[in-house]
């Protein structure tokens, strides 16, 4: 695509929007289920900081370079379920 698009929840009309309000939405989804979902500790009281409700799945045909900023920054906001397709 050349141009991001939205639709809404309960439409079936896509609409296209800039680059910057597809970011924009992508990382207001991202802040506010980080919000609700993270964990800080466990049930024993020990130190986890992880966010389960959100996973993320890398290309195979990224560089190294790509691969390590896209798995600093999966790890950075917590998430564990973290893939990459060269994997499967």
């Amino acid at each position: 695509l050349k141009y991001p698009e939205y639709r809404a929840p309960g439409s079936g009309e896509w609409k296209r929007i800039s680059w910057d309000e597809a970011f924009d939405k992508i990382a207001r989804h991202i802040k506010d289920d980080r919000d609700q979902n993270f964990q800080a500790k466990n049930a024993e009281g020990a130190t986890v900081n992880r966010l389960l409700s959100l996973g993320m799945l890398a290309a195979s045909a990224s560089s190294n370079e790509t691969g390590y900023i896209t798995h600093k920054f999966a790890r950075s906001i917590g998430l564990l379920a973290f893939d990459n397709q060269a994997r499967v």
